[in-house]
């Protein structure tokens, strides 16, 4: 039953029209990069107790509820700060799957000090997923460290230190809710996906949708070698089986074209008479 529905799922077409959702690589990484620019130009004219604050109990539980013993102090974060810090996580949560480009659960949960650390000698944050932490973990076992690029770790840093207290985090999550301070669930991290896409580039891409955009656009190119690829799907956390038959969303005719050109190169000193 498993394998005939597999086969029924490869034969049938999309229940929806993915092309509303589909950006081409090059249009999601200028995304990243007007959400960037955008994030900069607002830190870039923060003025500290330009706005009035918003005062905020923290407790000697480290939450931001007031429901503690109340001997907590109060910290005053204003509606620039908090706003600013939304934009940056957002702006994060969308370069990192273009470096990492891995399942919405990895960012999610992504965890202080145990998920997510910070390697002195590359000068870049990591993630490192045991079996428990990731889906394909069973087949895998530990994966290894997966690096964000050095050119992000400025802007972690300053994320972590300075402006990730803002949202009122409630616990070691990366990534947190603006309204609660809770982890992400898939809904909140489906929204901002999908909504900074269409703000930026007209298109509401989905976190899922953004694996199949990435092996499409390099399997597009034709200039990955086959270790190059099986090292990516790798990386990604599957086969490079379900990499083919999965996440490469080429037509039929882009797939065959190199055989076709091959052909060509083959026959092309053929002399028929």
């Amino acid at each position: 039953m498993h394998r005939d529905a597999g086969k029924r799922q490869v034969l049938s077409p999309r229940s929806s029209d993915e092309g509303k959702k589909w950006l081409e690589w090059e249009e999601y990484l200028d995304v990243i990069r007007a959400m960037r620019v955008d994030v900069e130009e607002e830190i870039g004219r923060f003025v500290p107790n330009d706005h009035p604050a918003v005062v905020v109990v923290i407790d000697n539980d480290g939450v931001g509820d007031g429901d503690g013993d109340g001997k907590g102090q109060k910290i005053k974060y204003t509606t620039t700060q908090r706003r600013i810090a939304i934009k940056l996580q957002n702006y994060l949560i969308l370069a990192f799957f273009s470096s990492i480009p891995d399942r919405q659960r990895t960012f999610r949960e992504l965890t202080l000090h145990k998920t997510f650390l910070r390697n002195d000698q590359l000068n870049a944050w990591t993630i490192k997923h045991g079996p428990d932490d990731y889906k394909t973990g069973k087949t895998y076992g530990d994966r290894p460290a997966l690096p964000l690029p050095p050119e992000l770790t400025p802007t972690i840093d300053e994320f972590l230190t300075r402006w990730r207290p803002c949202l009122l985090p409630t616990g070691s999550h990366v990534f947190v809710q603006s309204r609660t301070g809770n982890r992400l669930t898939g809904d909140s991290l489906y929204s901002i996906v999908s909504r900074s896409c269409y703000t930026h580039g007209g298109k509401r891409t989905n976190p899922h949708l953004l694996r199949d955009m990435i092996v499409t656009h390099v399997r597009r190119k034709g200039n990955a070698s086959e270790k190059e690829l099986e090292a990516l799907a790798l990386y990604m956390g599957h086969s490079i089986g379900m990499q083919r038959s999965s996440y490469d969303r080429r037509t039929v005719e882009e797939k065959v074209a190199p055989a076709v050109e091959l052909l060509r190169s083959v026959n092309v000193n053929y002399d028929d008479g």
